[in-house]
């Protein structure tokens, strides 16, 4: 019986993505419930660096449920800074792709975290149509708000509630139980990956087109990508461009997903064929 070339190596690199995956999952999940430890007591800054490292390795391993989860929990630290604009974006690319993916517990999650930051913005009305559908979600899963975070999500909604009235209020909850979750913030639009840190002066020359790539890169991911496509390692990529480890470790687990490549070759080879460097 003739093999079929390359079955080998391929059953062999499916193996390793398997136990790579089963080795980086458990320590990207204990991260990420450190940074919600971090952001319980009040450490927004130790939140961040724990959720970027589990959000790199989630990023490195492919895992979606992980990225969208750990999403959400950068939304939380930038909510908890003031950062309202940022935590919403980051919160409406968790929830496209947990839709993706049909993960209703991150959908659920992402929701309820829009919805407090709309009612913040003053728009209860809004935030009362995510609520309701995020409500319909847990009810399907049997999934309740965790006891942890059950009182700030409760006085958050009561504070919105006292704003429109308790009847335009309940009429928009029940609005939002029936709502299709394309009609959500940003389900209209495609995920963008925004950079994890605020934008710091660059250190390096930018990229050599100043015109936006097809994939939808950032200045940073630009930089990150140039340097990468130079032979640099992560490490001295951090040290050029004066930001941590994790950090860029997330870019450049974003430029894999945005030009739809996973490795370090491939992505040269499309900087290249492209013309971003």
């Amino acid at each position: 019986m003739s093999r079929i070339p390359g079955a080998g190596l391929a059953r062999r690199r499916r193996a390793w993505d398997a136990l790579s995956s089963s080795r980086f999952w458990p320590c990207a999940l204990c991260l990420s419930h450190a940074a919600l430890v971090a952001l319980q007591q009040g450490d927004a800054a130790a939140a961040r660096v724990l959720a970027e490292e589990s959000l790199a390795l989630h990023r490195e391993t492919g895992d979606r449920w992980g990225i969208a989860w750990v999403l959400s929990i950068v939304a939380k630290v930038e909510a908890c800074k003031g950062e309202h604009a940022a935590a919403r974006a980051f919160y409406e690319e968790g929830l496209a792709i947990a839709r993706k993916i049909g993960s209703k517990l991150n959908m659920a999650v992402c929701l309820e975290g829009m919805a407090s930051i709309l009612a913040l913005r003053g728009e209860p009305v809004q935030a009362a149509r995510l609520w309701g559908a995020a409500e319909v979600l847990r009810e399907t899963m049997g999934a309740p708000i965790w006891p942890v975070e059950r009182a700030a999500y409760e006085r958050s909604v009561a504070a919105a509630r006292a704003l429109p009235g308790e009847s335009a209020f309940a009429a928009a909850w029940a609005e939002g139980r029936t709502m299709p979750l394309e009609h959500a913030p940003g389900m209209q639009r495609p995920a963008v990956i925004l950079a994890p840190l605020p934008v710091e002066q660059p250190s390096v020359p930018p990229a050599k087109s100043p015109v936006p790539s097809p994939a939808g890169l950032t200045r940073r991911e630009h930089e990150v990508l140039h340097l990468l496509t130079m032979g640099q390692t992560n490490m001295q990529i951090a040290e050029q461009l004066v930001i941590s480890l994790p950090t860029v470790n997330t870019h450049v687990g974003s430029i894999y997903t945005k030009l739809g490549v996973t490795s370090r070759a491939a992505a040269t080879r499309y900087a290249v064929e492209h013309h971003l460097v």
